[in-house]
């Protein structure tokens, strides 16, 4: 574990979080933000830390150094976050609300659905124009 203070009430701690939460005394803090892994089953270089959730374990460490009623903020995505929910709430935290970010970008969705009706329905486009120098897509 390394510390390293920033602020003179303030400090990061580098470490395997369920080792360092352990460490913590119980009731210190007032709230948690976390960003953990979404359980997406991607790698990026060949890493795989994304293929998991936090379980009930974690949650509980989470919640013995939090303060009671403290908030507690977990990003996550949006095919996992029932999953993430579940292992919160195990944990004895209570899910009052929900914050979503939806965005129109990101990873691909893989499907145009005006495409898929068209291609369902027997449908072919009409051509309304053709650009010069456009790529044609089909």
């Amino acid at each position: 574990m390394k510390r390293k203070r920033i602020e003179p009430d303030a400090q990061v701690i580098q470490g395997n979080c369920l080792k360092v939460l352990r460490t913590l005394p119980k009731h210190t803090f007032s709230a948690c933000v976390t960003d953990p892994p979404y359980n997406l089953k991607f790698s990026i270089d060949g890493e795989t830390w994304d293929n998991s959730l936090p379980g009930e374990k974690y949650w509980r460490r989470v919640k013995r150094v939090l303060k009671p009623g403290a908030p507690l903020l977990a990003f996550c995505g949006t095919r996992t976050y029932f999953h993430l929910a579940m292992e919160i709430e195990k944990a004895g935290f209570e899910i009052r609300d929900c914050l979503m970010w939806l965005t129109g970008e990101g990873f691909p969705k893989g499907l145009d659905i005006s495409k898929a009706l068209d291609k369902e329905a027997g449908a072919e486009r009409d051509v309304v124009g053709k650009k010069k120098g456009a790529l044609s897509v089909g």
